[in-house]
Protein backbone atom coordinates (compact mmCIF):
# COMPACT_ATOMS: atom_id res chain seq x y z
CA UNK A 1 0.00 0.00 0.00
CA UNK A 2 1.35 3.15 -0.62
CA UNK A 3 1.59 5.65 1.96
CA UNK A 4 3.47 8.87 0.29
CA UNK A 5 0.44 10.45 -1.25
CA UNK A 6 -1.75 13.22 0.77
CA UNK A 7 -4.48 11.53 3.24
CA UNK A 8 -8.61 12.51 1.16
CA UNK A 9 -11.65 12.93 3.01
CA UNK A 10 -15.00 13.14 1.19
CA UNK A 11 -18.14 14.00 3.19
CA UNK A 12 -16.85 12.96 6.40
CA UNK A 13 -15.14 9.68 5.31
CA UNK A 14 -11.61 8.86 5.51
CA UNK A 15 -10.87 7.31 1.87
CA UNK A 16 -8.12 4.44 2.34
CA UNK A 17 -5.23 4.41 -0.05
CA UNK A 18 -5.86 0.80 -1.46
CA UNK A 19 -8.99 2.11 -3.57
CA UNK A 20 -6.02 3.68 -5.38
CA UNK A 21 -3.06 1.86 -5.20
CA UNK A 22 -4.42 -1.72 -5.64
CA UNK A 23 -7.03 -3.08 -8.50
CA UNK A 24 -8.09 -5.34 -10.96
CA UNK A 25 -7.05 -6.86 -13.67
CA UNK A 26 -8.55 -5.89 -17.21
CA UNK A 27 -11.93 -7.14 -17.08
CA UNK A 28 -12.40 -7.99 -13.28
CA UNK A 29 -14.06 -7.19 -10.45
CA UNK A 30 -17.25 -7.00 -8.34
CA UNK A 31 -19.28 -7.82 -11.32
CA UNK A 32 -17.83 -11.32 -11.46
CA UNK A 33 -19.33 -11.96 -8.16
CA UNK A 34 -20.25 -15.38 -7.19
CA UNK A 35 -22.30 -14.77 -4.37
CA UNK A 36 -19.83 -16.26 -1.68
CA UNK A 37 -19.97 -12.81 0.65
CA UNK A 38 -23.27 -13.75 0.96
CA UNK A 39 -23.00 -16.86 2.93
CA UNK A 40 -23.33 -16.08 6.08
CA UNK A 41 -25.68 -13.17 5.96
CA UNK A 42 -25.25 -9.65 6.67
CA UNK A 43 -25.85 -7.06 9.42
CA UNK A 44 -28.70 -4.22 7.92
CA UNK A 45 -29.70 -0.92 9.70
CA UNK A 46 -32.67 -1.31 11.59
CA UNK A 47 -34.08 1.33 9.22
CA UNK A 48 -33.47 -0.98 6.24
CA UNK A 49 -34.55 -3.91 7.79
CA UNK A 50 -38.27 -2.03 8.60
CA UNK A 51 -38.21 -0.92 4.71
CA UNK A 52 -38.08 -4.49 3.67
CA UNK A 53 -40.34 -5.65 6.08
CA UNK A 54 -42.87 -2.99 3.95
CA UNK A 55 -42.29 -4.89 1.17
CA UNK A 56 -42.54 -8.62 2.32
CA UNK A 57 -45.20 -9.94 -0.07
CA UNK A 58 -43.60 -8.26 -3.17
CA UNK A 59 -40.08 -9.58 -2.23
CA UNK A 60 -42.03 -13.55 -0.94
CA UNK A 61 -43.32 -13.48 -4.62
CA UNK A 62 -39.65 -13.70 -5.95
CA UNK A 63 -38.25 -16.33 -3.53
CA UNK A 64 -38.08 -19.93 -4.82
CA UNK A 65 -38.10 -23.19 -2.72
CA UNK A 66 -34.60 -23.04 -1.26
CA UNK A 67 -35.64 -19.68 0.51
CA UNK A 68 -38.06 -19.23 3.37
CA UNK A 69 -40.67 -16.71 2.01
CA UNK A 70 -42.21 -16.10 6.21
CA UNK A 71 -41.15 -13.05 6.81
CA UNK A 72 -40.98 -13.39 10.92
CA UNK A 73 -38.07 -15.78 9.37
CA UNK A 74 -35.89 -13.26 7.37
CA UNK A 75 -33.95 -11.45 10.51
CA UNK A 76 -32.50 -12.57 13.67
CA UNK A 77 -34.37 -11.35 16.70
CA UNK A 78 -32.64 -8.65 18.49
CA UNK A 79 -30.68 -5.54 17.49
CA UNK A 80 -27.07 -4.22 18.12
CA UNK A 81 -25.80 -0.89 18.94
CA UNK A 82 -23.16 -0.31 15.98
CA UNK A 83 -21.94 3.87 15.01
CA UNK A 84 -20.97 2.35 11.39
CA UNK A 85 -25.20 2.10 10.60
CA UNK A 86 -26.83 5.10 10.27
CA UNK A 87 -29.35 4.71 12.82
CA UNK A 88 -26.55 3.26 15.63
CA UNK A 89 -28.76 0.24 14.98
CA UNK A 90 -28.44 -3.08 13.36
CA UNK A 91 -29.97 -6.75 12.66
CA UNK A 92 -27.83 -9.45 11.14
CA UNK A 93 -30.08 -11.57 8.34
CA UNK A 94 -30.90 -14.89 9.27
CA UNK A 95 -28.72 -17.69 7.53
CA UNK A 96 -31.37 -20.38 6.05
CA UNK A 97 -30.09 -23.64 4.10
CA UNK A 98 -26.65 -22.45 4.45
CA UNK A 99 -27.37 -19.08 3.33
CA UNK A 100 -28.60 -15.34 3.42
CA UNK A 101 -32.04 -15.68 3.54
CA UNK A 102 -32.73 -13.17 0.43
CA UNK A 103 -30.05 -15.26 -1.60
CA UNK A 104 -32.23 -18.06 -3.35
CA UNK A 105 -30.94 -21.39 -4.95
CA UNK A 106 -29.02 -19.79 -8.28
CA UNK A 107 -27.27 -16.85 -6.18
CA UNK A 108 -29.28 -14.08 -6.82
CA UNK A 109 -30.43 -11.72 -4.24
CA UNK A 110 -34.36 -11.57 -3.64
CA UNK A 111 -34.19 -7.82 -2.83
CA UNK A 112 -32.60 -7.30 -5.87
CA UNK A 113 -34.85 -9.59 -7.98
CA UNK A 114 -38.00 -7.94 -6.46
CA UNK A 115 -37.05 -4.69 -7.23
CA UNK A 116 -35.66 -4.76 -10.72
CA UNK A 117 -39.08 -6.99 -11.53
CA UNK A 118 -41.50 -4.19 -10.01
CA UNK A 119 -39.41 -1.65 -11.83
CA UNK A 120 -37.79 -0.02 -8.99
CA UNK A 121 -34.03 0.62 -8.53
CA UNK A 122 -32.41 -2.25 -8.25
CA UNK A 123 -30.74 -1.57 -5.30
CA UNK A 124 -34.21 0.03 -3.47
CA UNK A 125 -34.40 -2.44 -1.53
CA UNK A 126 -30.89 -3.37 -0.38
CA UNK A 127 -28.85 -3.15 2.40
CA UNK A 128 -25.82 -0.74 2.07
CA UNK A 129 -22.85 -3.02 3.40
CA UNK A 130 -24.79 -5.58 0.45
CA UNK A 131 -24.13 -2.78 -2.10
CA UNK A 132 -21.04 -1.67 -0.99
CA UNK A 133 -19.16 -4.88 -0.97
CA UNK A 134 -16.18 -5.56 -1.13
CA UNK A 135 -16.09 -1.91 -0.01
CA UNK A 136 -16.80 -1.54 3.72
CA UNK A 137 -17.24 1.43 5.47
CA UNK A 138 -15.49 0.98 9.19
CA UNK A 139 -15.11 3.85 11.97
CA UNK A 140 -15.61 6.21 9.45
CA UNK A 141 -12.74 4.94 6.85
CA UNK A 142 -13.98 3.91 3.21
CA UNK A 143 -11.88 0.45 2.58
CA UNK A 144 -11.51 -2.67 0.89
CA UNK A 145 -12.50 -5.91 2.91
CA UNK A 146 -9.94 -8.35 2.76
CA UNK A 147 -12.26 -11.26 3.85
CA UNK A 148 -12.51 -13.09 0.80
CA UNK A 149 -8.70 -12.00 -0.67
CA UNK A 150 -7.16 -15.02 -2.42
CA UNK A 151 -10.30 -17.11 -2.44
CA UNK A 152 -12.31 -15.45 -4.59
CA UNK A 153 -11.44 -13.50 -8.28
CA UNK A 154 -14.52 -11.00 -7.49
CA UNK A 155 -12.87 -10.10 -4.08
CA UNK A 156 -9.24 -10.25 -4.95
CA UNK A 157 -7.02 -7.47 -5.40
CA UNK A 158 -3.59 -6.80 -5.99
CA UNK A 159 -0.78 -4.13 -6.69
CA UNK A 160 0.02 -4.71 -10.12
CA UNK A 161 -3.31 -4.01 -12.25
CA UNK A 162 -5.28 -2.13 -14.71
CA UNK A 163 -8.57 -1.29 -12.98
CA UNK A 164 -7.89 0.52 -9.52
CA UNK A 165 -10.30 -0.28 -6.99
CA UNK A 166 -12.38 2.46 -6.63
CA UNK A 167 -13.30 2.15 -10.50
CA UNK A 168 -14.26 -1.24 -10.34
CA UNK A 169 -16.39 -0.31 -7.71
CA UNK A 170 -18.03 2.98 -9.38
CA UNK A 171 -21.61 2.71 -8.90
CA UNK A 172 -21.05 1.20 -5.07
CA UNK A 173 -18.89 4.37 -4.38
CA UNK A 174 -21.58 6.50 -6.02
CA UNK A 175 -24.00 4.94 -4.13
CA UNK A 176 -22.29 6.29 -0.77
CA UNK A 177 -20.71 9.46 -1.60
CA UNK A 178 -22.57 10.05 -4.56
CA UNK A 179 -21.83 11.57 -8.11
CA UNK A 180 -19.42 14.31 -6.72
CA UNK A 181 -18.15 12.41 -3.90
CA UNK A 182 -16.77 10.09 -6.30
CA UNK A 183 -15.46 12.84 -8.87
CA UNK A 184 -12.95 13.90 -5.89
CA UNK A 185 -12.02 10.19 -6.05
CA UNK A 186 -11.30 10.65 -9.49
CA UNK A 187 -9.58 13.71 -9.03
CA UNK A 188 -7.39 12.33 -6.72
CA UNK A 189 -6.05 9.43 -8.45
CA UNK A 190 -5.73 11.27 -11.43
CA UNK A 191 -3.73 13.88 -9.45
CA UNK A 192 -1.54 11.21 -7.02
CA UNK A 193 -1.27 8.47 -8.61
CA UNK A 194 -2.49 8.32 -12.30
CA UNK A 195 0.99 10.23 -13.16
CA UNK A 196 3.48 7.43 -10.91
CA UNK A 197 1.94 4.68 -12.50
CA UNK A 198 2.78 5.86 -16.34
CA UNK A 199 5.93 7.18 -15.40
CA UNK A 200 6.77 3.48 -14.94
CA UNK A 201 4.82 1.86 -17.98
CA UNK A 202 7.06 0.90 -20.36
Amino acid sequence: MKTDHPHLKVKGFSISPELFSMGYPEGGGPCSCTSTCCGDGVYADVAERDRILAHQNMIAKYMDASQNATPSAWFEAGEQGDPDFESGRCVPTSVINDKCAFLDGTGRCSLQVAASGEGMHRWALKPLYCILYPIETTEGTVGFDSLLQDEQACCTISNVYQIPVFQACKDELTRLLGEDGFNALQHHYRTHYQPSLEKTTP
